[in-house]
């Protein structure tokens, strides 16, 4: 029960925390829609909303490093503090939880784990957009960024990060249009807590 990721479990253990609401993680890779689908989550079921980028930020804050230097300096322990951060509030509740790791991280404490999928050349393509840059430097960074975080999940916690397994449920972003994009994760999750709650 708990969180997945066992080099949590004993910090999980100390945590005093009453559930306030639903948790609602959201993962997926770079330019797959995440936020857009994480941001319609939240305003359909009046929750708060919190991506992993808004926890490093906060973090950097809290120790009074500027967020680029915070960033080269990454470690082994920011990234544990990271996921305490978000365990915390995944026991917490009432919240939508935006990251690559979220579902692992809150476990059980989630009550829907969501994967987004989207084909590569469509997240190439989302990223130049949204970032201004060509499509080939996208598809370098996001690979570069693909790779770098699967070996640190991976060494860090022993965790693969494609193994969709420990997800209630699957979307597939990549044909979807805007409107499809933000209604139909909506609408699985709504029927798949109706169904647990029955």
């Amino acid at each position: 029960m708990g969180t997945y990721i066992e080099k949590l479990k004993d910090f999980e253990k100390q945590l005093e925390v009453r559930k306030e609401g639903p948790t609602i993680t959201v993962s997926g890779l770079s330019g797959s829609g995440k936020s857009t689908i994480g941001k319609a989550i939240a305003n359909a079921f009046g929750l708060k909303l919190k991506s992993m980028g808004d926890i490093f930020r906060e973090l950097a804050k809290e120790k009074g490093i500027p967020i680029e230097k915070f960033s080269k300096i990454r470690s082994e322990e920011v990234d544990i503090e990271l996921d305490k951060k978000t365990l915390e509030l995944a026991k917490k509740g009432n919240i939508v939880l935006i990251g690559r790791l979220t579902g692992w991280v809150a476990g059980d404490n989630a009550d829907v784990k969501l994967w987004i999928d989207c084909e590569d050349e469509v997240r190439f393509s989302r990223v130049a957009k949204r970032e201004g840059i060509s499509v080939e430097e996208a598809k370098k960074r996001i690979l570069e960024r693909d790779s770098a975080d699967a070996k640190r999940y991976e060494e860090l916690y022993g965790v693969d990060v494609n193994d969709k397994s420990i997800y209630d449920i699957l979307f597939d972003n990549t044909t979807a249009t805007y409107e499809e994009a933000i209604t139909k994760p909506v609408e699985a999750i709504k029927e798949l807590l109706d169904t647990t709650s029955n």
